[in-house]
């Protein structure tokens, strides 16, 4: 970067909009500027005169063109900042009309200590109206008021940079605005994640609702759901680098609702040609300036189609999280009560290496726990589970573990160390030896990790309040008292769980829970404490494993369900209101 020679640098990118470009570059000449100050003007591969235009102005400050092939914003800015030379850099939006005292205010609060701020920018009074620009008043209105209310709260949706300033060796620090979002067609979320990047670190980014920059909003209906489309790309991008924005993101696009959990779901799958001749009357009527309710209401629902869409298209929120596989006895069992759960170990090991052999990679508990908390793993991730603690795993399947490098995590019955599988032979099924505490203690040293399956293997979903709240926290003492290294992650016996078990799962202390599903699921809304697992049984083949590991994660058909209903009963209620 150039040695620093001014205050300020304000850095403008630009692509294709050069009337629009003009009014904001004439606007920045009658700021108020008491110290010295220069303009990057950073032509992003237009064709349109954008760079003769700028150069021409006359303008009360040094003003430099930089001009690059089109990269996208995200480089345009980091390209502009390279040529800066300013102590602190304002970006500003190429549409943004700046008030005379924008510069006053930003270097007010960054005078204060502040490492950089946000202002306000209110659409711009002299921008045509259209059917989009109420929403866009209405959410820089609502913005500005929270805003000014929380004294400067910064929300996931306030990280925009159409106006920030920040100072130009953190800017540096920090690498920068990532230029990958904006490949493959993708438009915006690179200025969100540069911001939550910043506050990451314990930057102090504030909100100057004295810096006023008038946007002049020009976007047609249809460039609108295109930038919708290419911001679920660039929103696909983000949460997959930031899995813990992955919740409040879905909130602001309305993923938890009837409709956005539809439009979320279906999308992605309706045909091109389908959702254009679906599409094609309610931009017809945005085109022509239609903005009565009905068609503010269907635009709204296609915009946020586009955005699913999008979101889809560029891989979804993340990649497909880790399979996590349910294992039992590790042995040849001809028994038609327990038989078909028991694995023995030729078939453990033809499991094992046709996933390794399918690019699957194993991690522990510890990487899944942080995964659950939102740091990555690497794609095709897989966890080995073990239910009930029996002796056949030291023996049998350790030793092919330990020759491959595999963690595993085996769930135990507190009260059944080295005993049997009472809650088997109540059913007529064989005794099984489980592990006593002296092999659970060789295992901890041959790198198994130890959790709960409860205290007696006991129904907790039919199980009284006092009986559930026993057998989740006997196991979270007994353990311990035997001197093994328990980890709070349960499995739920018999794989049921529900509301309550699940709150009082939660409550007990426990980090994370595991359910039992036939092939691989999503965690839906539950999360944590119902996550699915593969369960695996003798009749199932390495091939029909490694296609269940692959496949699509699915949410329970309950759900589905629930939601559908949930839609018919406010449709029908809507109906009920109208003539």
């Amino acid at each position: 970067m150039s040695e620093r020679r001014c205050r300020f640098s304000i850095v403008v990118p630009t692509y294709q909009r050069r009337d629009v470009l003009l009014q904001t570059l004439t606007s920045l000449g009658g700021l108020d500027t008491p110290w010295p100050v220069e303009l990057v003007v950073v032509v992003d591969g237009s064709t349109d005169g954008s760079a003769e235009a700028a150069r021409a102005l006359t303008l009360p400050f040094p003003v430099t063109v930089v001009e690059q092939p089109n990269g996208g914003a995200a480089a345009a800015r980091n390209n502009g900042a390279a040529h800066a030379r300013g102590e602190y850099l304002l970006f500003l939006d190429d549409d943004m009309v700046a008030d005379p005292r924008l510069l006053v205010e930003h270097d007010a609060v960054l005078g204060d200590g502040a490492d950089g701020a946000v202002g306000h920018i209110p659409v711009h009074p002299d921008s045509p109206p259209t059917l989009l620009t109420p929403g866009v008043e209405r959410w820089v209105r609502l913005r500005h008021e929270r805003l000014t209310r929380t004294r400067g709260r910064l929300a996931l949706g306030d990280l925009l940079t159409g106006q920030l300033s920040v100072r130009a060796d953190l800017f540096a620090a920090a690498g920068g605005f990532d230029e990958h979002f904006n490949e493959g067609g993708s438009f915006g979320a690179e200025d969100t994640d540069f911001l939550h990047r910043l506050i990451e670190t314990g930057a102090d980014i504030r909100y100057a609702p004295g810096a006023v920059s008038h946007q002049r909003y020009v976007v047609t209906p249809d460039q609108y759901l295109r930038q919708w489309r290419q911001g679920g790309r660039a929103d696909a991008v983000l949460v997959r680098k930031h899995p813990s924005l992955a919740a409040m993101l879905a909130a602001q696009h309305g993923a938890g609702t009837p409709v956005g959990r539809l439009l979320r779901r279906w999308a992605p799958a309706v045909p091109g040609r389908a959702g254009r001749a679906l599409a094609g009357p309610v931009v017809a009527r945005a085109r022509s300036g239609s903005a009565d309710l009905l068609t503010r209401w269907l635009f709204t629902r296609l915009r946020d189609a586009q955005y699913w869409r999008g979101f889809a298209e560029a891989g979804g929120s993340a990649p497909a999280g880790p399979v996590v596989l349910a294992y039992h006895a590790v042995e040849d069992v001809d028994d038609a009560v327990v038989g078909p759960w028991c694995v023995g170990p030729e078939l453990l090991e033809r499991h094992l290496d046709a996933l390794t052999g399918a690019g699957f990679t194993w991690i522990d508990l510890a990487q899944f726990l942080a995964y659950l908390d939102g740091a990555a793993l690497p794609p095709r991730s897989a966890m080995l589970t073990f239910d009930d603690g029996y002796a056949s795993l030291l023996h049998a399947a350790a030793p092919l573990l330990e020759r491959r490098g595999i963690p595993a995590v085996v769930l135990l019955v507190s009260d059944q160390i080295g005993g049997r599988n009472d809650w088997d032979t109540r059913r007529g099924a064989p005794e099984l030896q489980l592990l006593t505490a002296q092999q659970l203690h060789e295992l901890t040293g041959r790198g198994w990790t130890l959790g709960a399956h409860s205290r007696t293997h006991a129904h907790l979903v039919h199980a009284d309040d006092a009986t559930l709240a026993d057998e989740l926290a006997a196991p979270l003492a007994d353990l311990p008292a035997l001197g093994l290294p328990l980890e709070p992650v349960l499995a739920y016996p018999h794989g049921e769980h529900d509301a309550r078990v699940r709150a009082a799962t939660r409550r007990a202390g426990y980090a994370a829970a595991f359910a039992l599903e036939g092939r691989r699921s999503s965690t839906s809304s539950r999360g944590r404490f119902a996550v699915p697992r593969v369960e695996v049984r003798r009749d199932t083949t390495p091939e029909q494993l490694v296609a269940a590991a692959l496949a699509p994660a699915r949410r329970p058909v309950q759900e589905i369900e629930r939601e559908l209903r949930g839609v018919a009963r406010r449709l029908l209620a809507l109906a009920g209101r109208r003539p």
